[in-house]
């Protein structure tokens, strides 16, 4: 009997989780973050006699464009990015960066489709990187320059040119039309829907000094 019961009780969870996914697949049309712009821009790494060993640069200013679109019933009411993985706007960061927008940043619940440009400048110590991060780029690059007979010493001496991507992700939060107008949305009545982005950053490798 307990394993009859256990076995029904997994079963209307998972159905309940998988009814839970549909439904906000079918309130949410599209979510996207992408690059907004041309970025030209490098992110500096320092370097020293043997290797490469810290980003230079202190900050980047990140060109970025947030689009959110709700079906015909519903309307965007809230988004979120930031930069790690699973973004959730009714979830506290900690250290993490990451910046909401609500209320008149996406229309005061009037809009289904919500398309923000957003220019923020972020400390390149609280990035998350796909990949790799800038030194390991420049460090990738010295090697393959090794491999193909240059000298290590040679190689440190010049300035190179790499690329390494920065991670992006951002959560959309939809709502009833009637709710999001009278502004009656809390967690309980929404669902929501995430997109992430590798945003290419050029990356220069600054010679030893």
């Amino acid at each position: 009997m307990f394993k009859k019961i256990a076995k029904t009780l997994f079963i209307t969870v998972a159905f309940s989780s998988l009814a839970t996914g549909a439904l906000a697949k079918d309130w949410i049309e599209k979510v996207e973050v992408k690059r907004d712009g041309i970025d030209v821009i490098p992110v500096e790494v320092s370097a020293s006699s043997y290797n490469y060993t810290k980003i230079k640069s202190k900050s980047h200013r990140f060109l970025l464009r947030l689009y959110g679109k709700a079906t015909n019933g519903e309307r965007i009411v809230a988004m979120k990015v930031g930069s790690f993985k699973n973004v959730l706007y009714f979830e506290g960061d900690g250290s993490l960066w990451s910046k909401s927008f609500q209320n008149r940043d996406v229309g005061s619940g009037s809009k289904r489709t919500v398309s923000i440009s957003y220019k923020p400048t972020i400390p390149l110590k609280k990035i998350k990187w796909q990949g790799w991060d800038p030194v390991q780029a420049c460090s990738l690059n010295l090697d393959k320059k090794i491999k193909s007979g240059m000298k290590k010493s040679v190689a440190l001496g010049k300035t190179w040119t790499v690329s390494a991507k920065a991670y992006f992700e951002l959560d959309a939060v939809a709502a009833r039309k009637n709710k999001a107008k009278k502004n009656k949305w809390s967690l309980k009545n929404t669902t929501h829907q995430r997109d992430g982005y590798g945003y290419k950053v050029t990356v220069k490798c600054l010679p030893a000094s």
